[in-house]
């Protein structure tokens, strides 16, 4: 999906696009999460699941990574205020508070009938449902520690507290790959993937006694443009100014150079030492500048690097988010709080 954006935004991304007398074209590409992170073990679990293939097959670009399995501790129910609170700890990372707001689930908050919400919840899962007098229960969420790491970084409703979720949030990136044909679920879940098998025979654990197929995660994404253009007081108009089609597939194989080539994961095989140039990327589309960041609160971390996503709600740019950036043969690293401000 392409979007249009006003100049005021572009212009509080200190450092970023500058609003010049000349024609501009420029993009800003976000990679948005399709659903929360899957650790290994349950995408061996949902393989299979039509509700869930559904989800993935809307990602072509993804990541593998790792952490120390968080877990849920703490645990209680605040009737009155329709919370569950919880303590959440990643071990060797820390352990903070936090809470769900169990009627800002849309099933609950919408709903028009009398049934009562029942709580099952222990160290990796809580899981709500309805039940109705005379009827079954019937689920309508479940939430492991990172899915509500997941919306905590969001800025959700559903899920308050959480004040240090972005280094509970924080993931070694061991690689990062696309689906050049087809999608995420066809590369990762309907067939071998050569590099999560490297990762799970090869991974230490990141905490004792703990299984690394647990501790691995696959982050699933979509790559959404924004496209700005920007015309000075003698631009001429021409036929493409106004057309904002895109190839998707190339925003996407660019995409995958400039992370790789920034932060060179441990297992990806090839850098991209030349990019930008390239034959299958935006080096030759015409464009004055684009850039990449990661519109959720989570941040990556290799040893050759540390980039931290953001946004605010629904507005998947955000300048919380660090993010890269291509002007010609220029590639730029931009941190939020840094190099420009952070609010």
């Amino acid at each position: 999906m392409a979007y249009a954006v006003s100049l005021e935004h572009v212009r509080s991304r200190k450092g970023s696009f500058q609003v010049s007398d000349e024609k501009t074209n420029a993009c800003s590409a976000t990679l948005d999460m399709v659903c929360p992170p899957i650790s290994n073990s349950a995408a061996a679990r949902i393989t299979g699941n039509p509700d869930a293939e559904s989800v993935i097959r809307q990602s072509d670009f993804y990541m593998i990574c790792a952490r120390a399995e968080a877990k849920f501790s703490d645990l209680t129910v605040d009737d009155e205020a329709g919370r569950l609170h919880f303590s959440l700890e990643v071990p060797g990372v820390g352990k903070d508070a936090g809470w769900i707001d169990i009627g800002e689930l849309p099933e609950i908050k919408n709903s028009d009938f009398d049934s009562d919400v029942r709580l099952a919840y222990g160290a990796d899962h809580v899981l709500v449902s309805l039940h109705v007098p005379g009827g079954e229960d019937r689920p309508i969420a479940g939430f492991a520690p990172d899915d509500v790491l997941f919306w905590r970084g969001r800025k959700s409703p559903l899920v308050g507290g959480l004040d240090r979720h972005l280094d509970l949030a924080t993931y070694d990136l061991l690689y990062v790959g696309i689906a050049k044909v087809g999608d995420s679920y066809d590369r990762l879940f309907a067939k071998g993937h050569y590099a999560r098998m490297q990762i799970l025979a090869n991974e230490p654990q990141r905490h004792p006694g703990a299984r690394v197929s647990d501790e691995t995660f696959l982050f699933l994404f979509k790559v959404e443009p924004l496209f700005v253009r920007t015309f000075g007081p003698e631009s001429k108009f021409e036929d493409g100014d106004l057309d904002f089609s895109y190839d998707g597939k190339r925003l996407v194989a660019d995409a995958e150079k400039a992370f790789v080539h920034l932060l060179r994961p441990k297992y990806n095989s090839t850098l991209y030492a030349n990019y930008p140039r390239g034959k299958d990327g935006l080096y030759a589309s015409g464009l004055t500048a684009y850039t990449y960041s990661i519109s959720e609160g989570i941040a990556l971390l290799t040893k050759f690097g540390r980039i931290k996503g953001g946004r605010e709600r629904e507005l998947t740019l955000s300048n919380e988010a660090d993010f890269i950036m291509v002007k010609g043969d220029d590639v730029t690293f931009h941190i939020s709080g840094v190099d420009f401000a952070a609010d």
